[in-house]
């Protein structure tokens, strides 16, 4: 019997992973493909609601063409900007970045009070069950905790094939995602009502 991994061994070993990684620039693409096809997607972007997502670091799965695609599909893309231990959305309007003191870039517009119809968020690996292991700074525990369980919209996160784990660790305040995206294919956890 093997002790349980902690959470700050599994992301070391993860980090050194994406650290040697050099993913193919199709990636960006066969991610958008995948996110835009999703039904869920498909509605929020036809009636022009807001759709949560993020900009990654050069190690994460690529959202650029993936903002790009909502927004050509009708979506208003909303980014996280971190203020105190909280992320508020602004609109990705093309508008002025900066990068923060975490390496990420940022919006610097404002802040907009909206409930997006659906959340594309980092992680560094999902379990079958849906439990996702990010960074560790809580940010997007934090966001997502609040969220009513009942229409929330699917809660969506990218990681590259091989971070689809059998488990990982798990604590009471962990939110489980509904969909997986990699280059590669779409996994379901949860199914749409």
């Amino acid at each position: 019997m093997h002790d349980p991994v902690s959470k700050a061994e599994m992301r070391a070993t993860l980090r050194a992973a994406r650290k040697d990684r050099v993913p193919p620039p199709e990636h960006g693409s066969y991610i958008a493909e995948h996110i835009t096809d999703l039904e869920p997607i498909t509605r929020a972007c036809e009636s022009g609601a807001a759709i949560a997502c993020y900009t990654n670091r050069l190690e994460e799965p690529s959202t650029l063409e993936v903002r790009r695609a909502l927004k050509q599909a009708g979506a208003r893309v909303l980014l996280p900007r971190i203020e105190g231990q909280d992320l508020v959305w602004c609109l990705d309007d093309d508008a002025t970045m900066t990068t923060n003191s975490l390496g990420i870039d940022e919006p610097v517009g404002e802040p907009i009070d909206e409930q997006p119809a659906a959340w594309i968020i980092p992680a560094l690996a999902i379990d079958e069950d849906g439990y996702r292991l990010g960074q560790g700074g809580g940010f997007y525990d934090r966001a997502l905790q609040d969220l009513p369980d009942d229409g929330r919209g699917p809660i969506i996160a990218l990681v590259f094939e091989d971070e689809i784990v059998q488990v990982v660790p798990r604590e009471d305040h962990d939110i489980p995602v509904d969909i997986v995206v990699t280059p590669e294919r779409v996994r379901w956890l949860a199914m749409p009502d």
